[in-house]
């Protein structure tokens, strides 16, 4: 009874263990590489035409 626990125990531990691994070695490779976190493209040029949107539209308040 014992050793099945322990056995148990020590399966968890190595699952634990790879678990971790895996995870530190997305996380590197994902802040490696900036392009895998970035936005796409279409949603970063409508961000930009937003932006442009803004700034017309404060140009002309000021004037």
């Amino acid at each position: 009874m014992a050793a099945a626990i322990l056995h148990s125990l020590k399966q968890g531990a190595y699952t634990a263990i790879a678990l971790y691994v895996v995870f530190i070695a997305v996380v590197t490779v994902v802040s490696l590489n900036p392009q895998l976190n970035a936005p796409s493209s279409a949603s970063a040029q409508a961000s930009v035409v937003a932006l442009d949107r803004a700034v017309d539209r404060a140009k002309v308040r000021a004037s």
